[in-house]
């Protein structure tokens, strides 16, 4: 799993810091016979921005002051305690509590998370042009250079994913569960590893 703009930390109220439980990650979710990796869940764990929202808003369904959410794989189910902010008034720290989806009532989504991440960078890839037929002078009269997409690749400097990619080689795949897979770049070093979205998935982040 990965994240691509997480939050401020979370932090789990009633997990000791000193606590970290090993959670079974299948490979390809679709698939589980592909195989499986183990990544640490701790006391501090990271979830994407988009997954929290202070003000609850109409079919949100994941995490919010009185919306508890579902963290997929852990078997655990998160309710907000307290929203932390810096002077500014930007949030800095979750604070939640931790219940094992065994006994909570079942949550309206499940999101991706990591704990103990790795930081990385991650390339996003849109269409190139932003005609079908960029070299159709009827659709794109200033030729085709003129039609190039300016946002065709994003780069996020700072994403998180977990400790399960270390050691990755140039070329090797991956799934990041509700973003799409990905591809390790040769611009990789032993420092930090960069990934390039090679195909998206469609499904809406807000329904699972």
């Amino acid at each position: 799993m990965a994240v691509l703009e997480p939050t401020s930390k979370i932090t789990t109220t009633n997990m000791p810091s000193t606590t970290q439980v090993e959670v079974r990650i299948p490979d390809f979710p679709a698939n589980e016979e592909r195989g499986s990796h183990t990544v640490p869940f701790a006391h501090t764990i990271y979830i994407e921005r988009s997954d929290f929202r202070e003000v609850m808003e109409k079919g949100y369904k994941r995490l919010t002051p009185d919306q508890p959410v579902g963290l997929r794989h852990a078997g655990y189910v998160i309710t907000l305690q307290r929203v932390i902010k810096d002077a500014s008034g930007k949030v800095v720290e979750l604070e939640v509590s931790c219940t094992s989806s065994d006994v909570a009532e079942k949550p309206k989504a499940f999101i991706h998370w990591v704990s103990q991440p790795l930081q990385c960078e991650v390339r996003l890839y849109e269409r190139l042009f932003l005609h079908k037929n960029p070299e159709d002078p009827s659709e794109v009269p200033g030729g085709f250079l003129s039609d190039v997409n300016p946002n065709s690749m994003q780069v996020i400097p700072d994403a998180l994913v977990d400790q399960s990619v270390a050691g990755s080689k140039i070329f090797d795949k991956f799934q990041f569960e509700r973003i799409g897979y990905f591809s390790v770049d040769p611009d990789s070093t032993k420092e930090k590893l960069v990934f390039n979205r090679t195909v998206t998935l469609k499904e809406d982040p807000g329904k699972i």
